[in-house]
């Protein structure tokens, strides 16, 4: 399969500054924080009515319009603020790779598909863009691994983040179990492994070749990261301490401005 021509994100310059500008990623992003926004500011009952009748479950699963309302959904600031944070790290790198058509395709089909997988495993309601976001990660990952994003100050490789994930979610759901029905947490691991494995099909299906090589690069990275373990470990301990921080401080704006939004619904 020829490889399909990649539709980078636009740029523009400003005063010698190249400044690229990720639509998609950015268009995604805002509508998720809408949606959480309206949500949160309204009247509990409400709130409830709401995670009952758009969320995604197995014994509703008939229910189309869950398909698509569910992955827009999130329990709590933290919820919201993570999976954003994720897919503005792979999303904009992916952005850069593929054409907007392919990212939507990548984003939409691998949410759903994750949804679908927890639905085998639980009979529990899921809300959240997880999927969506780690099926991003999925295709980031064998598109580019080397790309550099950057981790706060740190400077890594993409595909180091990803395969950190991956690991991450294998052992919870390997070696947790129980944590696949923690609904008031946001965490369905089963859904984010469905997620990335779709993203990774999509990939060799985009571009065979870059995937090939991307899985070649990928396994050189995980030797890396097993020799260097301790300096990540560290690095990670780090960067959770400042997660932690920003979450505080982002989960106390989003739920002062919708408590200013509560009058809507007066």
């Amino acid at each position: 399969m020829a490889e399909k021509p990649k539709g980078p994100a636009k740029s523009s310059r400003l005063g010698g500054l190249k400044i690229e500008f990720h639509k998609l990623m950015w268009g995604l992003i805002f509508a998720n924080v809408i949606v959480f926004l309206l949500v949160f500011s309204m009247p509990e009952a409400m709130q409830a009515w709401v995670f009952e009748t758009f969320s995604f479950s197995g014994p509703q699963s008939l229910e189309i319009w869950r398909w698509f309302t569910s992955l827009f959904l999130h329990v709590s600031a933290s919820h919201l603020f993570f999976n954003m944070l994720g897919l503005y790290f792979f999303g904009k790198a992916l952005e850069d790779d593929m054409s907007p058509g392919w990212f939507g395709a990548v984003y939409l089909i691998s949410g759903l598909i994750g949804s679908f997988a927890y639905m085998f495993t639980s009979t529990m309601p899921v809300v959240g863009a997880s999927g969506c976001v780690f099926g991003v990660m999925g295709a980031a990952m064998f598109i580019n691994p080397i790309k550099r994003i950057h981790l706060y100050i740190f400077p890594l490789p993409l595909g180091i983040i990803a395969i950190l994930f991956v690991i991450f979610e294998s052992m919870a759901v390997f070696f947790q179990p129980e944590a696949l029905a923690e609904v008031t947490t946001g965490v369905a691991n089963v859904a984010h492994i469905g997620g990335v494995i779709t993203g990774t099909m999509f990939a060799f299906f985009y571009s065979p070749k870059r995937a090939v090589k991307g899985f070649f690069v990928l396994g050189f990275l995980l030797l890396l990261l097993v020799i260097l373990s301790p300096l990540f470990a560290l690095l990670a301990t780090f960067a959770g301490f400042i997660l932690q921080a920003i979450d505080l401080i982002v989960g106390f704006i989003l739920y002062g401005i919708a408590k200013l939004l509560s009058f809507i619904w007066l």
